[in-house]
Parts: structure tokens; sequence; C-alpha cells
């Protein structure tokens, strides 16, 4: 985001010029080395490290190492020096789709690493130029996936994410999600929504942000308990975008509404705090 602090210290910086070493060491024999990723990651904004890191993605799926460059992204993530890649591996995935222009290669070639933020992307990115070609039928395009794993899990979640691209219509979006079979794959699309509902106000000033994160779910005709789950959401985003400083995020919640509405976003927010020490876990 155009707002963030800095983000590395002299300390993180070595440790990302270590991991970019390795990172680029496993392009080994595959052809010339992609960018530098750590010196993408020093950059100020989201758009500008997601600009830099552009040939950088390309390079990684051309060369079939998809994988190798999202591990790399984790990697700097469990060394402090970058503070969540979910967005990033979303703009990912846009590219991996771009380059394979099938959904399930895209999804094969990658992985759930940044919390699914690759599947996500790869889904988003097919939901969209299926509705460029007129051809979107949300109903078939995780059906080739075996239901009840992470790729499945992650390809109907991101049917959400794709819908609301498509549409910046909460309501038209979760009507779309409505076409899908089961239970379990509609709610996971409602919540790819509202997470997206939230995640489009990232690139903004903190001025902007301010002035319309907050009000992400006003105006909704939702029953009370999906205006909870999409309020859950501005907390959550909010997370990524003050990297998970939570006093910054709950200033967030703060706007959003007293009682119940302030209560719920921050509840998200407090939710991706728990969830994003567990990314920085070694493993």
């Amino acid at each position: 985001m155009i707002t963030r602090r800095t983000l590395m210290g002299i300390a993180g910086i070595a440790a990302v010029i270590a991991l970019a070493a390795a990172g680029l060491a496993r392009w080994g024999l595959h052809g010339p080395a992609p960018p530098d990723p750590a010196a993408c990651l020093r950059l100020a904004s989201h758009a500008e490290r997601a600009q830099c890191l552009d040939p950088y993605f390309h390079d990684a799926v051309r060369s079939g190492m998809t994988r190798a460059a999202l591990r790399t992204l984790t990697d700097f993530v469990r060394a402090g020096a970058l503070d969540d890649c979910h967005h990033l591996a979303h703009d990912f995935g846009h590219i991996a789709f771009e380059e394979t222009g099938r959904l399930p290669i895209a999804l094969r070639e990658g992985g759930a690493d940044c919390l699914n933020g690759y599947y996500h992307g790869v889904v988003e990115a097919a939901v969209h130029q299926a509705a460029m070609e007129d051809k979107l039928q949300i109903a078939e395009l995780c059906k080739g996936i075996r239901p009840g794993g992470p790729a499945y899990d992650a390809c109907v979640h991101g049917l959400g994410h794709g819908l609301m691209h498509v549409f910046n219509d909460v309501m038209r979006s979760r009507q779309g999600c409505g076409e899908l079979a089961d239970d379990y794959a509609r709610d996971r699309c409602v919540g790819g929504v509202y997470m997206e509902n939230s995640m489009r106000y990232l690139d903004l000033d903190d001025a902007g942000y301010r002035a319309v994160a907050p009000r992400a779910c006003d105006g909704l005709a939702l029953p009370p308990a999906e205006l909870e789950r999409c309020r859950g959401q501005i907390g959550e985003v909010a997370m990524f975008y003050y990297r998970h400083d939570l006093p910054a995020a709950l200033g967030i919640c703060r706007v959003v509404g007293s009682g119940a509405e302030a209560a719920a976003c921050e509840r998200g927010a407090r939710e991706e705090l728990a969830t994003s020490r567990l990314e920085r876990r070694p493993g």
C-alpha cells in the first residue's frame, strides 16, 4: 500500500539479500536469472512492488519455478523482511493464469503458500477472462478440482474474489455464488466476495483508505450475520494495509460503527493477527 512504513531495517535488508540469493539459485540451469526480488521488496508501496516483481513472476512460470518463487515469498515473511505475501501472491496468480491460459494447469503449478493467495489470484484471473469472453459459468470453473482439498477450497473462495473483480458489486457477486451446487462452495465463495470487497481499497493512500474502507459494508441489504462477516473482513484487510499493526487497524474499526459493528471488525483484525503469526512460523 502507498502509505506503508519502511519495509525493513538494516538487519532485514541483510536477511532479504541472503534469501534472494537462495531464491535466484533455485532457477539454476533453467535460464537467465530473473530480477532480484529483494530489490523489489524494498520499494515503498504494494503497487510499486507488484510492478517490479512482474517480470520475476513471469519468468518463474515460464521456467517451471512457480512453487520456488512462492517459497521465496514465504521465506521473506518468515525472515521478517516482508509483512505479508497474500496480496503479492494474488498478483502472481494473475500472471500464472495469463501465462498458462488454463485454470487447472495454473493451479497445479502453484501451491497454498501465502495463505492461498496464489490460488485466489489464479481463479480471479480465470473469472475475469471468462467474463470478458462472455463465457462466465461460475458453476463450471472449479468442477475439475477434487472437492475437499485445499485447491478446491481456494478455488471456490477465489470465485468470490473474481466475481467482485468483474462486477465491483457485492450483491450481484453474492448472487453469482448462488450458482454453485453445494452449501460449502457457496459459503466459501461469498467469503471471497466480502474479502475482495475490502481488498479493492488496498492501493489507496492513507487518506483515501480511511475515507472509504470503513464504509465497505454500508448500505448492503444483507442479513445481520452476513453483515457481521462483511465487517469482519474490513478488520482483516485493515491488518494487511497497516502491516499487521493492530492499533492502526482498530482505528479503522472504530469508524465502522459502534457496538456490534465495531466488534465484528475487531474480531476480523484479531483473527488475522493470529493467522499471520502462524504464517511466520518456520516450517
